[in-house]
């Protein structure tokens, strides 16, 4: 990378309706940097068993998966940026009740299933993980933060706590970029907004979200993206 490149901003997503909703607007917001995204084809929290120990090397493996393939270098990354959707995953085990179909259904305060052992290991497991990354701060030094969507970003975004359809999904994404690409300073006053902002600094909007059935409640906290100014960690 030239001294006359921008540097990239690297953001890190579950699937392709999170890069159509916020990638157009973010590359608008973020014109001094080099704005990317990044699909993981799902969440790392249920795929691997990220802990305190692990966390950094679990992230890594994905940012030098992007590295690698467009072949750069960890020094064109200015900041990583790492979004999940909560999927209700952090209440207490006693809130995961056996009922319902054969698909898990979300209500206000629990989550009905017909799998309930699965799906309390899961929750366990995407707890464990999300607390641990939420705890980074740099990833082989370069920043990096975690933010979250709850229940999803269609949740967040659409108030849409339904189960929705890939071509629904997709609808509502391209809808949304058609709405904010042109106004990305609208998109901020909403992330920001009493409607959807979860209060805080970033360490309370995490403990918050963990706390309880919060984490089935419609919020985000990426809303503080914008008021971060991460430092590099000095070599």
């Amino acid at each position: 990378m030239n001294a006359n490149t921008k540097k990239i901003i690297l953001f890190l997503v579950e699937g392709s309706t999170d890069s159509t909703s916020l990638g157009l607007v973010m590359s608008r917001l973020l014109e001094n940097a080099d704005v990317r995204f990044y699909i993981l084809g799902g969440d790392i929290c249920y795929r691997y068993h990220i802990t305190n120990e692990n966390a950094e090397r679990s992230v890594l493996r994905f940012v030098n998966g992007f590295l690698q393939r467009y072949r750069l270098k960890k020094s064109d990354l200015l900041q990583i940026v790492h979004i999940i959707d909560t999927d209700g995953a952090f209440i207490p085990p006693e809130r995961v009740i056996f009922g319902g179909k054969e698909h898990a259904t979300y209500k206000e305060t629990s989550i009905e299933t017909l799998s309930v052992d699965s799906l309390r290991s899961r929750n366990e497991m995407k707890t464990k993980a999300a607390s641990a990354l939420s705890k980074l701060s740099h990833v082989e030094k370069i920043p990096y933060a975690l933010y979250y969507f709850s229940r999803n970003i269609e949740h967040v975004l659409h108030n849409r706590a339904d189960s929705l359809s890939g071509r629904e999904k997709r609808i509502f994404s391209e809808n949304f970029e058609n709405t904010y690409a042109d106004h990305p300073e609208d998109f901020i006053r909403f992330m920001q907004s009493r409607e959807v902002a979860v209060r805080g600094s970033y360490s309370k909007t995490w403990e918050y979200i963990l706390r309880g059935t919060n984490s089935l409640k419609r919020g985000s906290n990426f809303g503080l993206y914008f008021n971060w100014q991460p430092k590099t960690e000095e070599t």
